[in-house]
């Protein structure tokens, strides 16, 4: 556990279960592994290669994910999303209150699709079934499986590969 209320917190090479938490600077995540519980209320957040799960939120910025092979739960009140998940884990779950989120993820496993925002933009979406129109989405792909869902006041970018 790390807590601090005046400044950043950067993890590096950390394996087990890592809580960070501080109300008054950014998270920088590189190279974790476990369960990872980090939260800030005054800055962004920064991950990379991070490999378990992953439970983050800030309420004062946003946040930017990549490499990730990880059940993920990010969220944040003051910025965008920006996300790239090598492997899927047992759940992705998105939501951005003040601006657009754009997730990469591999296509080739079943997920149950929600996402909702002001404008939906797909990549690489085959083998679709369910509805989808400009601002919501809902239905599997390849027949269903991990439960991504994706909220944003902005805009959501969906990329398959």
């Amino acid at each position: 556990d790390l807590n601090t209320s005046g400044g950043g917190i950067k993890a590096t090479n950390c394996v087990g279960d890592i809580n960070l938490s501080t109300s008054g600077g950014s998270l920088n995540l590189t190279d974790l592994k476990g369960v990872i519980k980090a939260t800030t209320s005054g800055g962004g957040v920064h991950g990379n290669n991070i490999n378990g799960e992953l439970i983050t939120h800030t309420s004062g910025g946003s946040i930017n994910l990549d490499n990730i092979t990880a059940s993920l739960d990010a969220s944040t009140s003051g910025g965008g999303l920006n996300v790239s998940l090598k492997e899927l884990g047992k759940y992705v779950k998105l939501s951005s209150s003040g601006g657009n989120v754009s997730v990469d993820m591999p296509g080739n496993k079943g997920l149950n699709l929600e996402l909702r925002g002001n404008k939906i933009r797909t990549e690489g979406l085959n083998n679709f079934t369910g509805s989808k129109d400009d601002r919501n989405m809902n239905g599997t792909l390849n027949g269903g499986g991990v439960p991504v869902t994706v909220r944003a006041n902005g805009n959501v970018n969906l990329a398959l590969r």
